[in-house]
């Protein structure tokens, strides 16, 4: 999912077939699967916010897209009830380069870069809610369990935070289940990768 200057938040899912109830109910439309790999690296000489920063090596395995490098950049927003963590780079990721993985990590080991962790999504799902007028995810990644997301243009971060908290309400999220940390802290977190 990407928009320009996004603000996004993760949630987890407790129960993914009640939840698949909740999308049925409001008439989400599967728009595609999807499952792809994320290869994440951090500077050799550490000092890099990993909340704020992040750099991956991303190789699908469906559909086929290439393989590529992406660079993040984020700032934490804090407004009202929720947290949001918003992009600063149009679209979000910035695409480095694409090439096959093995490339792509010898050019991040040349820069200074060195492997940290892996992430693998797989049974995951990109749905549409037309009559609501957002799209969200549905990823199951080992070690964490299932996962979604919700992102909305982030030019105008209130009206973007409003909107999550809107969807959150409507998908019946828990406030208490909602993160604005990238998902790689949230698994380095939960598997103790940090």
């Amino acid at each position: 999912m990407a928009s320009l200057y996004e603000c996004e938040v993760r949630y987890t899912i407790a129960h993914i077939e009640s939840f698949s109830n909740t999308l049925r109910q409001l008439d989400a439309r599967l728009v595609y699967p999807y499952a792809f790999t994320d290869y994440y690296f951090v500077p050799e000489a550490g000092g890099w916010d990993l909340l704020e920063k992040n750099l991956r090596i991303r190789e699908w395995q469906t559909p086929s897209n290439p393989t590529t490098v992406y660079f993040v950049k984020n700032e934490i927003i804090t407004s009202g009830e929720i947290q949001c963590k918003r992009a600063l780079y149009p679209d979000g990721k910035v695409p480095l380069m694409s090439t096959d993985r093995e490339t792509c990590a010898r050019v991040l080991a040349d820069l200074g870069f060195i492997p940290w962790i892996t992430i693998r999504k797989e049974h995951a799902s990109f749905w549409e809610l037309p009559k609501h007028g957002f799209n969200t995810v549905t990823e199951y990644i080992e070690g964490i369990g299932w996962t979604g997301e919700l992102e909305f243009a982030g030019d105008d971060v209130r009206k973007a935070q409003m909107k999550i908290q809107q969807a959150l309400a409507l998908l019946a999220i828990p406030k208490e289940t909602v993160s604005f940390k990238p998902i790689s802290a949230i698994y380095a977190e939960r598997t103790a990768s940090l």
